[in-house]
């Protein structure tokens, strides 16, 4: 590190030192720049990558996690599946020309399935619709989310999600199964059981939970974990997530007493 803070340009150095909040970002960007064009730089980068490039992406690395997923989803372990659908997730490369798209739309449907037969719907509608934004023509992403939405008695939704995943879809099996799952969801639609119920169930633990407070603790017998700062009912189920790390999304059981379970990471 020293090394490299030796050759940066004293100009630069300058402006670093006399940076402020306002200008953060031009400065990041100003050394980031200089730091690129340094052969030590890109050295030390590498080391710390194990050769898997910036950030660790790796298509290889990518398609082995997907493999271990499908096995342990082929095996009834959806747990495991998603954990390491969550990892290819990491590696995965996005293309600018666009190349590996269906492969990070495959790994957002592949996880969405996992979580669906878990019951984490909501999860499964959100991993769903990322994949349609990467890439929007993928039957399968519009016919998950419309059976997750199907599950929330989400009955409208469900059928357009399913209509369009009837009009991409290229085989005749394919085709066969969706007519099939609408002409199921027909007859609900104009029941007074609509979108809304799913919702209105949870009014009360929405209520409560829009409040919470999640913060990190440490403890000599335990070590790191979560807790509340306010009171949650037992049994309900947090979820968080960074928006800007592909793959880390963490689902906490509320134990009693607003402890969260302790989480390697």
């Amino acid at each position: 590190m020293e090394t490299l803070k030796s050759l940066l340009p004293d100009d630069l150095k300058l402006l670093i030192g006399q940076s402020t909040s306002e200008n953060l970002d031009l400065t990041c960007s100003s050394l980031m720049k200089s730091c690129q064009l340094l052969p030590q730089f890109q050295r030390v980068i590498g080391q710390l990558t194990g050769g898997a490039a910036l950030c660790r992406k790796s298509k290889e690395s990518a398609l082995d996690w997907k493999k271990k997923g499908n096995e342990c989803f082929s095996e009834g372990d959806y747990a495991k599946a998603l954990t390491f659908y969550s990892k290819a997730l990491r590696y995965a490369p996005m293309d600018m020309d666009g190349m590996d798209d269906k492969l990070v739309g495959t790994l957002y449907v592949n996880r969405a399935s996992a979580l669906y037969k878990i019951g984490l719907f909501e999860e499964c509608i959100r991993d769903c619709a990322r994949a349609i934004t990467i890439y929007p023509v993928y039957s399968k992403a519009w016919y998950r989310r419309g059976k997750a939405n199907a599950s929330l008695q989400r009955h409208e939704s469900a059928i357009c999600d399913l209509q369009i995943s009837l009009f991409m879809e290229g085989s005749v099996s394919g085709k066969n199964q969706i007519k099939e799952d609408i002409q199921l969801l027909l007859p609900h639609r104009s029941k007074a059981t609509n979108e809304s119920d799913y919702t209105k169930k949870n009014e009360k633990l929405h209520a409560v939970l829009a409040d919470t407070k999640l913060h990190c603790v440490t403890t000599p017998d335990k070590g790191r974990g979560m807790v509340s700062s306010n009171d949650i009912p037992a049994a309900s189920l947090i979820h968080t997530e960074e928006p800007l790390a592909t793959c880390y999304v963490d689902y906490y059981k509320v134990l009693p007493g607003n402890t969260l379970p302790f989480l390697l990471q």
